[in-house]
């Protein structure tokens, strides 16, 4: 059985964001088994869906590999976090 793994998302996170509206640490991002749960850890810029072309203010809640987001005024796919999440697994490897 797979163990949740846990990982912080912006400037200085375990998967980087480095764009100038992210916060050092914008996000948390929870993967147990095949969920993911994305919390906005009190980010100076917020945590967004984007659904239909339009941003929709996200505290926290269950997110799908299809989804967009946007962290501040960074957008980029859950699948794209999802690979550096990988990465940030293998350095530490």
């Amino acid at each position: 059985m797979m163990e949740e793994r846990s990982y912080t998302i912006g400037r200085k996170g375990q998967i980087q964001v480095l764009h100038k509206t992210t916060s050092a640490e914008h996000a948390k991002l929870v993967v147990k088994k095949d969920k993911l749960y994305l919390t906005d850890l009190n980010s100076t810029n917020g945590t967004y869906l984007i659904e239909d072309g339009k941003r929709i203010r996200f505290d926290e809640g269950y997110i799908r590999l299809s989804q967009l987001l946007s962290f501040g005024n960074h957008v980029c796919s859950v699948r794209e976090l999802m690979a550096r999440a990988e990465v940030a697994e293998s350095d530490v490897a």
